[in-house]
């Protein structure tokens, strides 16, 4: 039974505790669990926002067009994200993305000769995000410089990788 055997990943099997500890058993738990209305909508895919997946689309097209030349300490941060008001008459969402590095070395490897590589990010980046957005989207990339960025606890906590 596939369901079953769903429902029972993560349930205590027998000897993974010691002998007279009780487990709980579904009947038990919706017992003592309080019945509250549901934290997102039920349409809601994730609680993450637009500007969380640009980042994470660019990052992936560098990871994409760089291969092994890629700098692994790189950070991408979108400044504008515009979406076009309803009565615009061109619905081009704008974006904005710094991809920050923490040499110059790196900012070169990035960049490319003759600026070809970061064109090359941005082409496959645009037409995920187009796909993603569903929609045209004008996409704007920056690489910056952010020396030993990884090193300091105050851009890591305004990067979100702490808290």
């Amino acid at each position: 039974d596939v369901p079953g055997t769903f429902r029972n990943l993560g349930r205590p099997v027998e000897g993974m505790f010691r002998s007279g500890c009780k487990t709980v058993t579904d009947e038990e738990a919706k017992a003592i669990l309080p019945v509250g209305p549901p934290l997102y909508d039920e349409d809601a895919l994730t609680d993450r926002s637009e500007r969380f997946f640009a980042s994470e689309i660019i990052r992936a097209s560098l990871f994409g067009n760089l291969g092994k030349e890629i700098p692994y300490c790189c950070e991408v941060r979108i400044a504008q994200f515009i979406e076009p008001k309803p009565n615009e008459p061109k619905q081009v969402i704008k974006i904005t993305a710094d991809i920050c590095v923490e040499r110059d070395s790196q900012k070169g490897i990035v960049v490319g000769k003759g600026g070809q590589k970061i064109r090359d990010v941005g082409v496959d980046a645009r037409k995920e995000l187009e796909e993603f957005l569903q929609g045209k989207v004008h996409l704007s990339l920056h690489v910056k410089v952010d020396k030993d960025w990884r090193k300091d606890e105050d851009k890591l906590k305004a990067y979100g990788y702490l808290k």
